[in-house]
């Protein structure tokens, strides 16, 4: 019997709970873990950074500090893995990588809650590599199931819903309730708890994948993982290093994606094959739109934070906006899932292209409220309505939604069968873009001077107005181009 047969065997065999394999519900708690860590502490990541190591340099040269710091961490995380993928596949085995992750995420947190910076790099530099051997956990969740499994798509809707109840959850607890009352140092002491559950959880119970895992899931030998440990090790220090200088961060991911453009476009070249070059072409504009709608939306990391603790009225810590997101998806995710097929079979269902013109849309409609509450809302005290804010939001997440889903699905249509691997780490590098971009963005705003009649917010006005029209252009190009696009893609999406 051939090992896929097997698998095949144990999958169909695996017990069941609540009409899903047993270990599904593991997998999710660990999920449900994981993204509270990292959500815990994105609440506040930048503006800690500013009054916690930058204070002394000024308000603004903190803010613009801590935006570059905060944004080359993030974009960090999307980059490594495209490496941890790897040694997860060849080296370690996913459940060794997914494990390994757990553990040195905790290690990282605990390294974050340190009172200097230098301690804090180094937290970073662990959590961004800890990263990027997590990726495997997406694919953890498929191994549950046959390919033919009906419930596979529920096991995935179910999987994304525990991603965002770990995120909606953490700013109360990690921000508001720990952060806010003893200090937000602490907070990465919360966050570190909670990873640290997951990886208990994970470390007893992932034995129990072993029979729907290749090779059973494991390294053939200590000697893989003692090496990877070890070059990890070696890489913490460096990556520190390379954090503290973004400008050196951000040339080398540039770099990084010019030669992914370049292979692929050699591989265009030598294949010979137009349709397939095509696709590679509408792929590439996609992904022009993907970094710019995320280099819009992910400001909630960095000037939107700043923006919701300075210059917002809300009758909570502005660190609950970072649960706005999470909260519209759990809302509105399952409402846009039945709208699509319900628009397809009327056959008004949008082709991908001109989703991804909806989303820039949506996204730009979110900075046009902002400038507009800036410019004709602020009250006595100086501050906005909380809901101009709680608006941003909400027009970005049904932005993403309708977007973000659609965008990995495609990426293994358009790719050829053997780069799919390699474009789906390009896709998400482009993440890692954003997150470049979006710290460009953030400072930018720090470096325009404030105008009357609302000093102190004429930065935010003006750059929040200015990304409002580079969207509205963006999305209007999109929508028209759209039809073009869709054909350059032979009769995918």
């Amino acid at each position: 019997m051939s090992a896929e047969t097997t698998g095949a065997c144990a999958v169909d065999e695996t017990p069941v709970l609540a009409g899903h394999p047993r270990q599904l519900w593991m997998l999710l708690a660990v999920t449900v873990g994981l993204n509270f860590s990292f959500y815990g502490f994105r609440a506040y990541l930048a503006p800690y950074l500013a009054q916690t190591f930058f204070a002394d340099l000024g308000a603004a040269a903190a803010q613009r500090q801590a935006d570059l710091l905060a944004s080359g961490f993030l974009a960090l995380m999307y980059a490594t893995p495209i490496v941890g993928g790897y040694l997860a596949d060849k080296v370690l085995g996913e459940a060794w990588a997914v494990a390994l992750s757990l553990w040195l995420t905790t290690l990282s947190l605990l390294l974050m809650a340190l009172p200097t910076l230098f301690g804090f790099e180094i937290g970073m530099a662990g959590f961004a590599l800890a990263t990027g051997l997590n990726i495997p956990m997406t694919v953890l969740i498929g191994r549950n199931y046959s390919k033919s499994d009906p419930r596979r798509e529920a096991g995935y809707t179910l999987y994304y819903l525990a991603t965002n109840f770990g995120a909606f959850i953490a700013p109360f607890i990690c921000a508001d309730f720990v952060g806010h009352r003893f200090g937000y140092r602490y907070g990465f002491i919360a966050a570190a708890v909670a990873n640290a559950l997951a990886a208990v959880v994970f470390q007893l119970r992932h034995h129990k994948l072993r029979p729907v895992l290749p090779r059973g899931g494991r390294a053939r030998s200590s000697t893989p993982v003692v090496a990877v440990i070890a070059a990890i090790a070696a890489l913490i220090y460096p990556t520190a290093v390379l954090l503290s200088r973004p400008q050196i961060l951000s040339t080398s991911m540039y770099a990084l994606m010019a030669l992914l453009v370049l292979y692929l476009a050699v591989s265009c070249v030598r294949r010979r094959e137009r349709v397939q070059t095509q696709r590679y072409v509408a792929l590439l504009l996609l992904f022009v739109a993907l970094v710019l709608f995320w280099a819009l939306s992910f400001q909630g990391a960095t000037s939107l934070n700043f923006f919701a603790r300075d210059y917002v009225s809300a009758p909570f810590d502005y660190t609950l906006f970072q649960s706005a997101n999470p909260l519209y998806i759990l809302i509105f995710a399952p409402l846009l899932a039945l709208l699509w097929p319900w628009l397809g079979r009327r056959g008004k269902d949008p082709s991908t292209p001109r989703k991804f013109g909806i989303g820039l849309l949506l996204v730009a409609l979110s900075y046009g409220l902002t400038a507009a509450g800036i410019r004709y809302g602020v009250s006595t005290d100086g501050k906005v309505a909380w809901g101009v804010l709680a608006g941003c939001y909400l027009l970005q997440t049904l932005g993403e939604l309708a977007l973000m889903p659609i965008g990995y699905s495609l990426v293994g249509l358009l790719a050829a069968p053997e780069e799919a691997s390699l474009a789906m780490g390009g896709w998400f590098f482009g993440l890692a873009l954003a997150y470049q971009f979006a710290g460009w963005i953030a400072i930018r705003i720090t470096g325009v001077a404030d105008s009357a009649p609302i000093p102190g917010l004429g930065g935010y006005g003006q750059v929040y107005g200015e990304l409002s029209l580079i969207g509205l252009a963006a999305s209007l190009l999109y929508l028209l181009a759209a039809p073009w696009i869709r054909k350059l893609t032979h009769g995918v999406g």
